[in-house]
């Protein structure tokens, strides 16, 4: 089994987290995700399992900050009506689902 996100395939969810937290930790505080990290930050939101919620009216963007409830960083979606909403790594993960395995027919096309 593998897992697409972003783009770029990983081949355990542990992997998975090990890279979003990566994300998650050279990210500046505050600072808006772009390129690779937002399309990865992204693609990793739309697994959690209440994505309607935290997507609301819309993602403008995601960003990184400190929880003072927990002391930790978080990622959090900055929404186009101007809330904000943090949202499980974990989650998103356990939600996830692997890539369609190959159906075993090739897709090449062969001439005579």
């Amino acid at each position: 089994m593998s897992y697409t996100i972003g783009g770029q395939r990983f081949a355990t969810r542990r992997d998975v987290r090990a890279h979003a937290s990566a994300v998650l930790n050279r990210t500046g505080l505050g600072e808006v995700m772009q390129g690779e990290d937002e399309l990865f930050t992204r693609e990793l939101l739309a697994q959690h399992p209440r994505v309607a919620q935290k997507h609301g009216v819309g993602v403008a963007a995601i960003t990184v900050a400190v929880m003072p409830e927990w002391g930790t960083r978080n990622f959090l979606v900055l929404r186009e009506d101007g809330s904000v909403d943090n949202w499980s790594i974990k989650k998103c993960i356990t939600n996830l689902r692997p890539d369609a395995a190959p159906t075993g027919r090739s897709n090449h096309v062969h001439s005579r």
